[in-house]
């Protein structure tokens, strides 16, 4: 399952990284790690300020 995220611009060289994801009706969302080969920029980013729009892949897609 693919959810969007907001995470910094700029990827860290490390493993993981902080994200957050909108928790819908009202509430407030939370801040997650969550492994940086697992995002991917989405389309709907609009490539400026220092966060960008992210696709996060819930499972890993190659096994």
């Amino acid at each position: 399952m693919t959810v969007l995220a907001v995470g910094p611009r700029k990827l860290p060289a490390g493993n993981t990284v902080e994200v957050w994801f909108d928790a819908g009706s009202a509430a407030t969302g939370q801040r997650v790690k969550v492994p940086v080969k697992r995002l991917t920029l989405s389309d709907q980013d609009r490539g400026e300020g220092t966060t960008a729009l992210y696709e996060y892949e819930s499972y890993d897609r190659q096994g």
